[in-house]
């Protein structure tokens, strides 16, 4: 079942909510920085943990779209590494403002088939049991020191399946970003240009930034690149959105 955490803006600015999903092993502890940040600038989020998710990248993509229904405006999802996989599936399911894709985990690459190098994650694979995290040596190479604040648990294996064995993601007709750092073993700069344009995302690289930069030392960069996006792309409108949603609630209290 999905869990959803708030984080409140420091005095809201903007209509439609981040939504932050956590990559494979991951849960929102992943997100927390960069989220209580964003809220400083006037975002309101969701931390959102799909651990607890049986099935793999479509039964993921249709709880977050059961849960964005719930939200008053279409949200910007925003994923990293699998996560972001699930915002395109999310996002071919219900409406959203726009879609953030930090590092994905591009699917049947083969980087990703790294992530299940070892003899135990593949035979629990094959038995359909849930995939524990990689060995220290590998987490080395796929996340460095960071991952070990991200709170990491085994993972469905339908999901993991999903990733190593390649899954054809949807495009998106809505504002999609795709941010990859320049350091990221696991989503070299020609892997992310050809994934980004296979769904329709503008590519933003991130200087000096592995697979987590969220959870690194660039977090405040991520946070800054995608704000001036969302800012740019969604513009006044999303502004408006929100000035209009607030006098309708004013008036309402009036009339009570």
């Amino acid at each position: 079942m999905l869990s959803a955490e708030p984080v409140h803006a420091e005095g809201a600015r903007y209509a439609a909510n981040l939504v932050f999903l956590p990559g494979l092993w991951a849960g929102p502890e992943s997100w927390r920085a960069p989220a209580s940040y964003f809220g400083h600038r006037g975002w309101e989020g969701m931390l959102l943990d799909l651990r607890a998710i049986p099935g793999g990248l479509a039964a993921r993509g249709e709880a977050v779209a059961e849960f964005t229904a719930t939200l008053p405006a279409p949200p910007v999802l925003v994923g990293h590494d699998a996560g972001a996989l699930v915002a395109l599936a999310a996002a071919a399911r219900a409406p959203v403002s726009a879609i953030v894709l930090l590092s994905p985990l591009v699917p049947a690459t083969a980087a990703s088939r790294q992530l299940l190098r070892s003899p135990t994650a593949l035979l629990r694979l094959l038995l359909g049991r849930p995939v524990s995290p990689p060995d220290a040596s590998l987490l080395a190479t796929w996340s460095a020191p960071p991952v070990a604040r991200c709170g990491l648990a085994p993972e469905s294996a339908a999901l993991v399946r999903a990733v190593v064995r390649g899954a054809v993601m949807p495009a998106t007709t809505r504002p999609a970003l795709a941010l990859v750092g320049d350091r990221d073993p696991m989503v070299p700069l020609l892997t992310a240009r050809d994934f980004a344009a296979s769904v329709g995302a503008e590519l933003q690289i991130l200087e000096s930034a592995g697979h987590w930069p969220h959870a690194g030392p660039t977090w405040q960069q991520v946070v800054g690149v995608v704000h001036r996006w969302l800012v740019r792309r969604l513009g006044e409108p999303l502004l408006e959105h929100y000035a209009e949603s607030m006098a309708e609630r004013d008036a309402e209290e009036e009339d009570e």
